[in-house]
């Protein structure tokens, strides 16, 4: 019996998918439980999985430590194999328990994975972060905005007498400020890097000092073009924002694989979240769904997505899923937000 949290061995873990007609070897690269394990292919027709041996183990129930190291060695796996092919990612953490397995995914998923091959072929991914430094831009918003800069005077006249009301008052006229340049700082940035970009994927700013952050899918010949403009928006903002430019990478951002083998208890929760029982069709589970989700779609809670509806959803897909392929499931999903 496999419980969550153990481990056994004889696990296969997947990298990412490319076009190969023929058995490919990368080396003593990838995941192992004692040292690195060896990089293989495992091909259906003209496509291939990039794997490697490991023991197969549930990433959600490992210590940090455990998946950081690997987390590392999946992204080295893939950015090494890019070197020769186009690639694109599987989800970090996926495993299979044997090589037949693996083909099922590709023979199930070969029409979607050439599909995102084509679209990634000759492309790649560079991140971009921006930030700037808040000393530096409250100087250039002080000497620009008239009101700020009076206020900031009268109170300084005050000193100690200024009362708090006072400063709270400038506090918001601050922020408000910081927000306005903060936004067109944004459009001034997206409008120059996205020029003839393929794809653009906005990624969470973790901090009030981020002001961008971004993923850009470009060709390869583009790359060095690229570079040459965030130097050329450098100047043009007079050194006030801070760039960091990463990759190339493989297309995390838009094109990252999927596979998934459904568990009976897996299914049966879908049902159960449903309120479904006996066999699903197309008709029950469209039906159930459309029930549920007129009373729990954001439109009826003020345009707010409720976790009702995100279990109602996610209930809905993986029995959708079910219903049209069978256990094995292979989707692409994205990070994060597509602007194309």
């Amino acid at each position: 019996m496999y419980c969550k949290g153990e481990t056994m061995n004889d696990g296969i873990y997947i990298y990412g998918v490319i076009k190969a007609n023929s058995p490919q070897e990368f080396g003593e690269i990838g995941i192992g439980d004692n040292g690195n394990s060896h990089v293989r292919t495992i091909g259906f027709k003209d496509i291939a999985a990039v794997v490697s041996n490991s023991p197969l183990m549930v990433y959600d129930s490992l210590a940090k430590e455990k998946v950081v190291k690997d987390l590392a060695v999946h992204q080295l796996v893939t950015e090494k194999v890019m070197e020769r092919f186009a690639i694109v990612p599987v989800k970090f953490g996926t495993m299979a328990e044997t090589s037949d397995e693996v083909i099922h995914y590709l023979e199930e998923g070969y029409a979607l994975l050439c599909h995102e091959l084509s679209q990634v072929e000759g492309k790649i991914e560079l991140n971009v972060a921006a930030w700037w430094e808040l000393p530096k831009i409250l100087a250039v918003i002080s000497h620009q905005n008239d009101e700020i800069r009076e206020k900031q005077q009268n109170l300084a006249s005050k000193g100690e007498q200024a009362d708090i009301y006072e400063k709270v008052l400038f506090g918001q006229l601050i922020a408000k400020a910081l927000q306005e340049e903060k936004a067109r700082y944004q459009q001034l940035i997206m409008q120059t890097l996205a020029q003839g970009m393929e794809n653009v994927c906005l990624h969470h700013m973790a901090s009030d000092e981020i002001i961008f952050s971004a993923a850009f899918l470009l060709e390869k010949q583009r790359e060095g073009s690229f570079h040459d403009t965030v130097q050329t928006l450098n100047q043009t903002l007079e050194d006030t924002v801070n760039f960091r430019v990463v990759g190339p990478l493989p297309p995390y951002s838009f094109s990252t694989i999927l596979f998934e083998k459904l568990t009976p208890e897996s299914i049966e929760a879908a049902k159960e979240v449903l309120g479904l029982t006996g066999e699903v069709t197309d008709k029950t589970l469209r039906d159930a769904y459309l029930q549920l989700a007129k009373k729990y779609h954001p439109d009826k809670n003020k345009g707010e997505e409720t976790p009702e509806f995100q279990q109602i959803h996610t209930a809905y897909t993986t029995l959708k899923s079910f219903v049209e392929n069978g256990p094995i499931r292979v989707e692409v999903y994205k990070w994060q937000k597509d602007v194309s």
